[in-house]
């Protein structure tokens, strides 16, 4: 009576662990009989509808009942915990499987499936901001080591320090976009709103593009209509239409050409347009997400953090304003940006 007492007691308590863990999991047998069966707490789950009275064979695919199993019979002869990774229907799950009583051995479920994402995306970034963070300084480099040769004519000297300042305007942007990146993740990102004619702030970042547009061979050109005052952060401002010049200039082609307008429109609307290659319908929707980057962008070898449209939504919308694209594949793009007056 006693031990039925007791083997209850601690039937619960196993019971009560289970239900506290939040993953899928089942308890199984040696043979690959399913004896229970847990649903977790994730908004995803093993794809499947019913688990008790069928065994692993049933329910996964001829490689993954293997893995597992063999995993099982591994455990119960005194490995320790064993995890292995399995793809199913799209979504990437890891099993743990760990030895229990009355040879039985249980195996906890988890869809890794975003951490993976996250993985790889964080990879990319790293590759990504390497590669950006060396052409500017490999340039500015090269050019001031030309520099200190003291062998340049005054029209090479101009050339060379343009470079140089680009790169280094570059450089400033990059750094720029990580530090709001980490700002709007840990939820400090601001503005400082002020009186103002973005008249100024517009001429001021076209001119730091004068460079790389007679570098590139690029006709950069700039329309500017009288515009109202309006509560706005310049620099912030200023930071949107580098970040769009900066993509601009990335894909628009040698002899093409780059618009920036401005012009009042119930506040101040900015255009960035220009002659390259466009952006494909089914791409636009996920350009103003965090590291996003476009097949084309990929397949061309042009490089980036996918972080600059990302933190210009965010500076637009912190004005209360909009910010949008509107492009055809093979026939440009164009980025506006609508500003309130208040």
């Amino acid at each position: 009576m006693q031990e039925n007492i007791l083997e209850h007691q601690r039937e619960q308590r196993i019971r009560a662990i289970l239900e506290a863990i939040p993953d899928d999991l089942m308890l199984v047998d040696e043979k690959g009989n399913i004896r229970e069966y847990k649903a977790g707490r994730s908004n995803h789950h093993l794809p499947m509808d019913r688990f008790l009275g069928t065994t692993l064979g049933e329910l996964f695919p001829p490689d993954v009942t293997q893995q597992l199993q063999e995993a099982i019979r591994a455990v119960l002869k005194g490995e320790q915990a064993l995890i292995i990774e399995f793809n199913l229907e799209e979504r990437d799950f890891e099993a743990r499987i760990v030895p229990m009583e009355w040879d039985t051995a249980l195996i906890l479920f988890r869809d890794v499936t975003l951490e993976l994402e996250a993985e790889r995306l964080k990879s990319e970034f790293i590759a990504a901001v390497s590669h950006e963070l060396k052409t500017p300084l490999a340039s500015i480099l090269g050019f001031s080591e030309l520099l200190l040769e003291d062998a340049c004519s005054p029209s090479e000297l101009k050339e060379f320090l343009e470079n140089i300042q680009h790169s280094s305007l570059r450089l400033k942007d990059m750094v720029n976009n990580l530090l709001d990146t980490s700002r709007l993740e840990a939820g400090r990102f601001s503005i400082s709103r002020q009186p103002v004619d973005l008249q100024v702030t517009l001429a001021q970042t076209a001119r730091s593009f004068a460079g790389v547009a007679k570098l590139s061979q690029i006709q950069f050109v700039w329309e500017f209509d009288p515009l109202p005052i309006i509560e706005a952060d310049p620099e912030r401002i200023g930071q949107v239409v580098g970040n769009l010049l900066s993509n601009a200039f990335k894909f628009c082609p040698r002899q093409g050409t780059i618009w920036l307008r401005a012009r009042p429109h119930g506040g101040v609307l900015l255009e960035v347009e220009d002659t390259g290659p466009g952006i494909p319908l089914e791409e636009q929707g996920q350009l103003f997400n965090r590291y996003s980057r476009t097949q084309s962008a990929i397949s061309r070898g042009i490089v980036g953090t996918g972080l600059g449209l990302y933190i210009s939504r965010a500076i637009v919308e912190a004005h209360h304003g909009r910010i949008w694209v509107e492009s055809e594949e093979g026939r440009g793009a164009k980025f506006s940006v609508w500003l309130p007056v208040h």
